[in-house]
């Protein structure tokens, strides 16, 4: 279980660049979505690394992987925000146990597909 106390104002709408990084849950709860939609991105940055160790070398691949998954809670925040919020609780609850969470991860991409 989370150690820290949840705060009530924080939002899925504030992750991003600007904004505060998703927690630990949040990346759980999302983490089917961008393996998804960031596919290509995270495809190329991946091709890159294989190339290059460089902690440099791939940078303009990472920076396209961060923009998909932060334009990707933006997304979040406007289709589906009250399932991702209960899916994400509940991750945090169960200890990061997808398993235990399926009814809300199944509400939480119905929700957003259907948008």
């Amino acid at each position: 279980r989370s150690t820290a106390a949840p705060s009530r104002s924080m939002s899925v709408s504030d992750v991003g660049p600007t904004g505060r990084p998703p927690t630990s849950q949040e990346l759980y709860a999302a983490g089917r979505v961008i393996g998804y939609k960031c596919f290509d991105q995270n495809y190329e940055f991946m091709k890159c690394k294989a190339k290059d160790d460089s902690p440099t070398a791939c940078a303009a691949e990472g920076d396209e992987v961060h923009r998909c998954v932060y334009g990707l809670f933006k997304e979040i925040s406007t289709k589906a925000p009250k399932q991702f919020n209960l899916l994400s609780k509940c991750l945090d609850n169960e200890d990061l146990q997808p398993h235990l969470c399926k009814a809300k991860q199944e509400a939480f991409e119905g929700a957003f597909y259907a948008n």
